[in-house]
């Protein structure tokens, strides 16, 4: 009998339609990277070259931010908040001190909220840039892209600029 150091035992071998004998095999498809991180995993059972079964693995996004945070001061805690998405940074920051700001009871002040909402309207300009540049991109046309990220550093060059 054959061994696996996952499992302990290989399954038995599947005669097929044609007569080829086959062994069913586990799969570990991804996590994909079509975009962002890892939003799909899939996990496929194969006999031969035909898939008997998938199960997909979705919002595959886990980075241990968690178990990070645990040991960080909130205010430390703003700067790995960009990791959990590079598309739009800025909307995971707002979303992080928004929560910081209800837990800790705090009013920001009216000018703060008009400058969150103007910049969160500017990073999710900047992401349907990224996303409209790179599909057309993908049908064969080179120049939308450039002009995509051209406006997109434009948007994002407000960032940290500290103006």
């Amino acid at each position: 009998m054959v061994t696996n150091q996952n499992t302990g035992v290989l399954p038995e071998l599947v005669e097929s339609s044609e007569g080829l004998k086959t062994q069913e095999m586990l799969l570990n498809m991804g996590p994909q990277h079509p975009s962002t991180h890892g939003v799909l995993r899939l996990v496929m059972t194969l006999e031969g070259e035909t898939v008997v079964n998938c199960t997909p693995v979705i919002g595959y996004l886990h980075r241990g931010i968690e178990k990070i945070l645990e040991n960080r001061t909130v205010m430390a805690g703003i700067r790995y908040m960009d990791n959990c998405d590079y598309l739009s940074p800025m909307l995971n920051e707002t979303a992080y001190v928004g929560a910081v700001e209800q837990l800790m009871e705090i009013e920001p002040p009216r000018r703060a909220q008009y400058i969150r909402l103007l910049t969160n309207e500017l990073q999710r300009i900047a992401s349907h840039l990224v996303g409209i540049g790179t599909y057309l991109m993908d049908l064969g046309a080179v120049t939308p892209i450039l002009w995509a990220f051209r406006d997109r550093e434009a948007i994002l060059s407000f960032r940290g600029s500290g103006r």
